[in-house]
């Protein structure tokens, strides 16, 4: 049988009684067709993952009764991704691949070339916790309101690193705790003659990627290059 892994707000500990919500419910009851004391997994980003049984079922609500902790929560060192929103397509898998990628907070930037404007952070959080969910990941990233472009120069300890053609070979980026990604079409000269003052700027190479796979190429370089 598949795992089922729901990230649930509540506090988890041994022979808890949870209630599912109706979503929850139905997903287990209607689509997965669990069953009495059949066994789901539960996280909350604080208390680990922990293993449960079902006491009661139906489509409108069930309850999970907690048996035991079988991972322990981890500390996960913060990866911040600043990204220009982009429409929803590409923006779906940016939230899907950066959480299984073990981004720790999302915010999208508002930029002089950004076209889409306006997100709906409640959609995105949930698409994060459907991921970690599925990804065995026992934390989700924090989603952040959007921002300016310009207003990031005023966040104190970063280290930002801004992927642009114009930048270095990645294999010499320093330590980093922020990715900035910008929109289809690139930053402008202005934004970029800006930048330049408290960014590093790589190169993701020759080719000219969309903005979803310039997200997984900057943060799969990033593993490689710099230190854990």
């Amino acid at each position: 049988m598949q795992k089922i892994r729901l990230y649930i707000e509540q506090l988890l500990s041994e022979n808890t009684i949870l209630t599912l919500n109706h979503k929850q419910s139905h997903y287990i009851y209607n689509v997965m067709r669990l069953k009495y004391y059949d066994n789901i997994f539960l996280f909350n980003g604080k208390d680990g993952e922990w293993s449960g049984e079902i006491i009661k079922q139906s489509n409108k609500l069930a309850q999970v009764k907690l048996k035991k902790c079988v991972k322990e929560q981890q500390h996960e060192k913060d990866l911040y991704l600043y990204c220009a929103v982009v429409k929803t397509a590409a923006l779906n898998n940016i939230i899907r691949q950066s959480t299984e990628m073990g981004v720790t907070h999302i915010q999208f930037i508002l930029t002089q070339h950004t076209i889409v404007r306006n997100v709906n952070l409640n959609r995105i959080k949930l698409q994060a916790i459907e991921a970690a969910e599925q990804c065995e990941r026992i934390n989700i990233p924090e989603i952040l309101a959007p921002i300016n472009f310009s207003d990031l120069a005023q966040l104190q300890n970063y280290n930002f690193i801004l992927c642009d053609p114009t930048g270095i070979s990645p294999e010499n980026i320093l330590e980093t705790n922020a990715i900035i990604i910008g929109p289809e079409g690139g930053f402008s000269q202005d934004e970029l003659n800006f930048a330049s003052s408290f960014c590093q700027k790589i190169s993701l190479g020759k080719q000219i990627l969309r903005v979803d796979t310039a997200a997984v190429v900057a943060l799969a370089l990033l593993n490689t290059y710099t230190t854990k």
